[in-house]
């Protein structure tokens, strides 16, 4: 196999989730809406401008986070069940792509316009890679044999 010039560092794809909370004194309805009504497409175009390549939002709202309690009870209790309202996730291949768009000062603007909605405690953030392994209902980047099409471990732990 020919070994591409870049380096693996530059080619995974990382994943980057921020969960938030709501303001106590905003309902859930009224979180929504603003995050796809007022937010979500302003904050697309900027993350599109500075590379970003994927943003998308997961709403988890409380009759979601009841029926996963209750699932987790069937299940004998073996997970966390997380209870935030909203995660976001962004996708993109180094760490500088993120930087270029924390530093817009738009970006920044626009963040400044989310403490009504958005609490600012108890946020939880996460940095990873990205495997896939189906993707349109096929099994995607496994070999023949049955072992990953990606580059080993060590290879891709290291820390952007």
């Amino acid at each position: 196999m020919v070994q591409p010039s870049e380096p693996v560092q530059k080619r995974r794809l990382l994943r980057m989730t921020v969960a938030h909370y709501r303001q106590p004194h905003v309902s859930e309805e009224d979180f929504y809406c603003w995050v796809t009504e007022r937010h979500a497409a302003r904050a697309a175009e900027l993350h599109a401008k500075n590379g970003i390549e994927g943003f998308s939002m997961y709403f988890a709202p409380k009759s979601f986070r009841e029926m996963t309690a209750k699932l987790n009870t069937q299940r004998g209790n073996p997970w966390v069940v997380r209870d935030y309202d909203a995660q976001v996730e962004f996708l993109f291949r180094d760490m500088e792509t993120f930087y270029k768009g924390a530093s817009d000062p738009d970006f920044q603007l626009l963040q400044a316009e989310e403490e009504p909605f958005i609490s600012g405690i108890h946020a939880e953030i996460s940095i990873g890679w990205i495997e896939t392994y189906v993707h349109d209902g096929n099994v995607v980047n496994l070999r023949e044999d049955g072992k990953p099409d990606y580059p080993t471990f060590e290879e891709l732990s290291v820390a952007p």
